[in-house]
């Protein structure tokens, strides 16, 4: 006998109200996610990086190169010597007349200033490889556009990635020497057999768990005073051009040979007891494709052989 009109008209309200509510909470994501795309939309458009590459952008590249790009500055303000000395406008006290007079420039001079915004990118499309910067852990701060015709990476993939996701096991040791960072024990030593392959043979890629990390410390990294500054080694790089330039899915690696300097934070105390905290590195990078047998010219006075990393003959020709 209870009664069902009221009963059914209840659940009906119920049902409506949570109807109600899925349907503000579902509006009220979507404008969070509005809001939040636009915040990122308008954060890709400040990385100094042209509107197709940073429209294509997805928010966790967006915060990797953001990150980056902060870095980059502190690395530049920071260092000995500073890169950020450049004046904006004529330098003060500069008189009226002398504005006027500057104003009114030589052909070559106009010529010069119109060529030096595009310096950098005429120098980088002249070197025979690429330019990168590192900072003390082993992050890309900077890696030039002209890796991708070297390696076949692009810009935006290395900026902010560790370089030992791109450098051979092997070479996970002399990478990490050369940037005075402090590697875990055992660490580094894996696979030290794994460098039998040839450079630029296919390899997997290593995995995350191989890369090596600074030990943590609360001390930075140091440069004793009497140390070099200048650095020039060869590492193996992964690339994913064949021989003939073309792109393929799975990865090799290129010998590269890497030179260039450590840049050391700008200190107050010039004394030479001191020794000098270590920034990063900056480098130029050119790649040495390892040529075959058959583009070695042989005579008749030449015979070829074969050995192993132990550098034990494991095939010599007749002859």
């Amino acid at each position: 006998n209870v009664p069902l009109k009221p009963f059914i008209i209840r659940s009906c309200v119920s049902v409506r109200l949570q109807a109600l509510r899925k349907e503000k909470s579902r509006d009220a994501a979507r404008s969070r996610r509005g809001k939040e795309n636009f915040e990122f939309y308008e954060l890709a458009k400040m990385l100094p990086l042209p509107g197709a590459i940073t429209s294509q952008l997805d928010k966790a590249s967006i915060i990797r190169l953001t990150i980056s790009y902060l870095k980059m500055r502190d690395f530049t303000n920071q260092g000995d010597p500073p890169w950020n000395l450049r004046f904006e406008g004529p330098p003060p006290n500069t008189s009226v007349k002398a504005i006027g007079s500057q104003r009114r420039r030589s052909p070559s001079a106009v010529a010069t200033e119109i060529f030096e915004p595009h310096l950098g990118s005429h120098i980088l499309q002249s070197l025979d490889g690429f330019v990168f910067a590192l900072n003390k852990e082993g992050r890309f701060l900077y890696i030039s556009e002209t890796v991708s015709i070297y390696l076949g990476l692009s810009q935006v993939e290395l900026a902010g990635s560790s370089v030992f996701d791109y450098v051979h096991p092997g070479d996970h040791v002399e990478m990490a020497e050369q940037l005075g960072m402090k590697l875990p024990p055992g660490r580094g030593l894996l696979s030290q057999g794994g460098g039998a392959e040839d450079g630029a043979s296919s390899a997997s890629s290593s995995s995350h768990s191989e890369t090596p990390e600074p030990v943590e410390s609360n001390s930075p990294s140091l440069l004793s005073p009497d140390n070099i500054l200048e650095r020039s080694f060869f590492v193996r790089m992964k690339s994913t051009l064949t021989k003939r330039g073309v792109h393929i899915k799975s990865s090799g690696y290129k010998v590269i040979h890497i030179t260039g300097r450590l840049r050391i934070r700008m200190a107050l105390t010039h004394s030479r007891s001191v020794p000098n905290q270590i920034m990063g590195m900056v480098v130029v990078a050119h790649a040495l494709p390892p040529p075959t047998i058959n583009e070695v010219r042989i005579d008749c006075q030449m015979f070829v052989t074969r050995v192993n990393m132990d550098l034990n003959i494991v095939y010599c020709e007749n002859r």
